[in-house]
């Protein structure tokens, strides 16, 4: 199942932990990717937190990991969105071609 997760992170709380704690974050995510479950980390330009899509077997498996996260206690909001595959790129940027687009319902 994917997952499409935007985290604002308290970056001022974290004070003198920081470091400690975005290198944990960076192991962490390192984890997730070398599992196949991180598809994609990004950091929004505004400094403000991460966007994310992960690949998971259901949403009680990412709440447990969201959770466990280092900066889990500072994130100031948590977004977590259920994707699904568009017709068009079934299998995202990785499909080889574009599905057939699907029939008419009432073609005359």
């Amino acid at each position: 199942m994917l997952f499409h997760i935007e985290a604002d992170i308290d970056y001022a709380a974290l004070g003198d932990r920081r470091d400690g704690l975005l290198r944990a974050e960076w192991a962490a995510t390192e984890r997730l990717i070398a599992d196949g479950a991180a598809i994609g980390d990004w950091r929004k330009a505004d400094g403000s937190g991460i966007i994310a899509v992960w690949d998971l077997p259901d949403r009680v498996t990412l709440d447990a990991i969201l959770s466990g996260l280092p900066p889990a206690p500072y994130f100031a909001r948590l977004l977590v969105t259920e994707l699904r595959e568009h017709p068009l790129l079934p299998a995202g940027r990785l499909a080889a071609e574009p599905a057939a687009p699907p029939e008419p319902r009432n073609a005359r």
